[in-house]
């Protein structure tokens, strides 16, 4: 064999072996309840102000944690759902991602374009991972002259980082029926299958932010993003609702029309500090599937932590997920390159 067969012979061996790593290709993992499961079944860990770092100087109780970048979240922490503090920077034509102005803007991501390609690569190198959900909390605060501008340049954002074929939109659940909530109602969320490798992204907002987006809460058609119904089964354009409080009796019936439910293991630190799981272990029992926290791991002192019991990293939902499923069916660690 000559120099040049066998240098394309090692290229090729080289190819071939990078195409069947897992987490590279498709062909590479297989998730034999993917036409059964969907993306409800699920029950996974969410970070509050998921770009939080300390910033040096300030000490403010509430304040007191800090968190890994979103791939390092993503990957060794398990986590699946994430919230990001958007400010308006027109003179870049992007969203700045921070707490608050001047006292709290130390981020692990700066700009949201930044924060969404960091998600961005970590699922283009792992792309059997079940969906992953952000709130984006729009900090800038409602001008009826600018709202819908505004709204359209968030966006733009969003779908320049998670184009058609990466996200899940409210179309794909509204599946041609007359309202996002009538789609939800009539066919559900669509199977993992369908929606492996893919992002859904939710307008954290007042309602009116949410009104303007939805032309007075009429429709999606054609939006990158869900509004966030926060529990109000009225909405025609509901189907995931924020609902901090775990202990809220409210969110039986929400679950049970069918929205993703996001709520809070803990708040401020509170929880943490005191070392008490009774928020935590009330979001899990009553069936959230996204369970938000600033403690994906241990606190300092206490030990305080928040992770998806049975979780690989997330598990069945224990509200409503069938008999069969198992967490190695709604994510497998075989298929992730942590």
């Amino acid at each position: 064999m000559n120099v040049t067969s066998a240098a394309a012979l090692s290229l090729f061996l080289a190819l071939v072996a990078c195409a069947t790593e897992p987490g590279d290709s498709a062909d590479a993992w297989s998730y034999p309840l993917d036409d059964v499961l969907r993306f409800d079944d699920l029950q996974a860990v969410g970070t509050h102000n998921s770009y939080h770092m300390r910033t040096e100087g300030v000490e403010i109780e509430e304040w007191d944690y800090e968190h890994a970048p979103l791939d390092v979240q993503l990957g060794a922490q398990g986590v699946r759902q994430f919230e990001l503090d958007v400010w308006w920077d027109s003179a870049s034509g992007d969203f700045r991602v921070y707490h608050v102005p001047l006292m709290d803007e130390t981020t692990t991501c700066a700009w949201l374009s930044e924060c969404l390609q960091t998600m961005r690569g970590w699922s283009d190198e792992n792309p059997a991972h079940h969906p992953i959900l952000t709130l984006l909390e729009l900090k800038d605060g409602w001008r009826e002259d600018g709202a819908a501008t505004l709204l359209t340049d968030l966006d733009a954002v969003v779908a320049a980082a998670w184009p058609d074929e990466r996200r899940v939109s409210p179309d794909d659940v509204q599946r041609g029926e007359a309202s996002l909530a009538a789609g939800l109602a009539t066919e559900g969320w669509p199977t993992l299958g369908e929606l492996r490798g893919r992002a859904l992204f939710v307008l954290h907002a007042g309602s009116d932010f949410r009104q303007t987006y939805t032309e007075g809460d009429t429709t999606t058609a054609g939006r990158p993003i869900f509004p966030d119904a926060g529990g109000d089964l009225a909405l025609s354009v509901g189907a995931f609702s924020s609902m901090n409080d775990p202990h809220d009796e409210a969110i039986a019936a929400v679950l049970a029309a069918g929205h993703l439910v996001r709520t809070r293991a803990d708040s401020d630190g509170d929880q943490a500090r005191a070392g008490d799981t009774t928020d935590r272990d009330a979001g899990l029992a009553v069936g959230a599937h996204f369970v938000s926290t600033d403690f994906p791991v241990p606190h300092p002192d206490t030990g305080y932590v928040v992770t998806m019991p049975g979780g690989t990293p997330s598990r069945c939902n224990p509200v409503g997920a069938p008999a069969e499923c198992t967490s190695e069916a709604i994510e497998d660690p075989a298929f992730i390159g942590r």
